[in-house]
């Protein structure tokens, strides 16, 4: 079984994840996503163009309504050309400092010793949106242990950050064998998940 096979699976079999919904892009975009306040949100997805479909059009919301965004990635020029393509005036929103791209290392070894102190920066005077993205090759305990605790602290925090906050991760990107544990690991940490189908479709589930 594949490795979103497998995260699935496990999703589906916890005690707590029952309450899962099939939703269009456009129902998550336009309706889902502007219908939350102060959400911690899990995006799993296989394929990091419909992941971005999904994510640029929540930072793009997020610009039209005058909300500081922020968007991590460790290639800032490919992400602003495909931030351009999407429509989004990159430059602009940039310049009046709405726009927040946040370059990443490419090692996560780089990574988890700098990401803490980015949320800790995050502003706390008026509402904003958060995509963090995670490309990294989770192929160790001690990663995606190491990630778990980060996740946790972001959550753990989570009252000081006014306004929501996506964490994107691409599950081939996730070791096959320990992708169904980091799964279930993550979903103390995060208010819900949303997973991207093949077949353009996203499982929503939500915990209480």
């Amino acid at each position: 079984m594949a490795p979103a096979g497998r995260m699935f699976k496990a999703l589906n079999t916890r005690n707590y994840s029952k309450n899962n919904i099939k939703m269009s892009y456009t129902e998550i975009s336009n309706d889902h996503l502007e219908s939350l306040d102060n959400a911690h949100i899990l995006l799993f997805h296989e394929e990091q163009k419909k992941a971005e479909e999904i994510e640029f059009n929540f930072i793009k919301k997020g610009l039209e309504m005058g909300q500081r965004c922020f968007y991590t990635t460790n290639d800032t020029e490919k992400l602003k050309e495909n931030m351009k393509e999407f429509g989004i005036d990159v430059q602009n929103n940039i310049e009046k400092g709405l726009l927040n791209i946040i370059p990443i290392p490419k090692k996560f070894e780089d990574y988890e010793k700098m990401i803490s102190a980015k949320v800790e920066s995050l502003p706390q005077d008026g509402k904003i949106r958060v995509v963090s993205t995670h490309y990294f090759d989770f192929n160790t305990d001690k990663k995606t242990e190491s990630m778990q605790e980060i996740e946790q602290c972001v959550d753990d925090n989570f009252h000081k950050i006014p306004g929501n906050f996506i964490c994107s991760f691409h599950v081939p990107s996730v070791d096959k064998e320990l992708a169904p544990q980091f799964m279930k690991n993550l979903l103390d940490s995060h208010h819900e998940i949303l997973f991207l189908t093949k077949e353009n479709k996203i499982e929503k589930f939500n915990f209480v």
